[in-house]
């Protein structure tokens, strides 16, 4: 899995540190499935792509060789005659997908008016995103963002009393 790190303090490192890691996940993707992101602006989305997040090695590329039969959109280009799309058996580098770890100082920048739709757009590709030390209000403000955009149930994990909020904003 590729795991990235942001514990930046101000919301310039924090928006710096973002579009560092959406590079490195456009990057690795171009890398390992056939697909070309044309408009690197437009929201990264798996299911905009046809890629099921649970079984990748199903979608992988084995060269950047093979370009016959390109499909193309304003955004994306996917490689319909793909090798390993079809021989899945092929050997290739492992890939579990992207994780983010991001501290509570951090998240105080994420979550403002201007970088949240980025910190949901790097998160919703992500098969784990981890908030660590993050206050309750915190906890409630990642689910309500997920919920109200995404329209999907997230699972958040809490130790007590004090996750009442996060808990609250899901109902």
């Amino acid at each position: 899995m590729e795991i990235e790190i942001i514990e930046e303090t101000t919301e310039e490192e924090v928006k710096i540190k973002f579009e560092e890691i959406r590079n490195l996940m456009i990057n690795k993707i171009e890398e390992l499935f056939p697909i070309e992101i044309c408009d690197r602006d437009k929201r990264l989305d798996w299911k905009q792509w046809g890629i099921d997040v649970c079984n990748f090695d199903k979608f992988r590329k084995i060269s950047s060789s093979n370009n016959e039969n390109i499909r193309s959109s304003s955004s994306i280009r996917v490689s319909l005659e793909d090798s390993s799309i079809n021989n899945p058996e092929e050997s290739f580098e492992p890939f579990e997908g992207f994780a983010i770890i991001i501290t509570g100082q951090a998240l105080i920048h994420g979550l403002s008016e201007n970088l949240k739709m980025k910190f949901l757009e790097l998160g919703t590709m992500c098969k784990a995103l981890i908030c660590c030390r993050v206050t309750p209000m915190q906890k409630a403000q990642v689910v309500e963002l997920v919920s109200q955009y995404e329209n999907q149930t997230t699972l958040a994990i809490g130790d007590g009393a004090n996750d009442v909020s996060m808990i609250q904003s899901y109902i």
